[in-house]
């Protein structure tokens, strides 16, 4: 499954994040980024905040106008179903590789686009991930879910069939 990194935003402490050209992404998250509530927010497993256009795309097909960073992520994917993925898919993204860590939890500061949006978005709220690699990434960078392949049974024959 491939996609595109839509967009990179950073902020300096809460929602929306804002786009930028291109961020350096660290194992603690994108430099030029923070979120003012560490309790809950940032940290090694969850470093990086992915959503996606189709998600917003959904947001207003229920009455909901927001735009990409919006609702705090990093990473706004397009063309990539952020549904199917699952904690331990990793995603190579321009230079760096992430890894999928867990759902988001959407948090109240959500509130404050539209009441219903943190109960709107339940089971539609992002992934959080950890970094594995280091690296910069741009918008327009492809981005690649690495998946386990299945170990296909060996097609050599064995000494008794030649």
């Amino acid at each position: 499954m491939t996609g595109i990194l839509a967009q990179v935003n950073i902020s300096p402490g809460g929602m929306p994040k804002l786009p930028v050209d291109s961020a350096r992404v660290t194992y603690a998250g994108l430099e030029g980024d923070w979120q003012k509530n560490r309790k809950y927010h940032g940290g090694p497993d969850r470093a990086i905040c992915l959503y996606s256009e189709e998600l917003y795309a959904w947001l207003r097909g229920n009455g909901v106008e927001l735009s990409n960073g919006a609702v705090g992520e990093n990473f706004t994917t397009r063309e990539i179903d952020l549904q199917s993925l699952f904690p331990g898919d990793r995603l190579q993204i321009g230079e760096c590789r992430i890894q999928i860590t867990d759902v988001r939890s959407p948090c109240r500061q959500l509130r404050k686009w539209a009441a219903e949006l943190p109960d709107l978005i339940v089971g539609r709220s992002g992934w959080m991930a950890c970094v594995l690699v280091e690296g910069v990434v741009r918008p327009g960078d492809r981005i690649e879910v690495l998946r386990e392949s299945l170990i296909e049974p060996s097609s050599e024959k064995t000494s008794s069939e030649l």
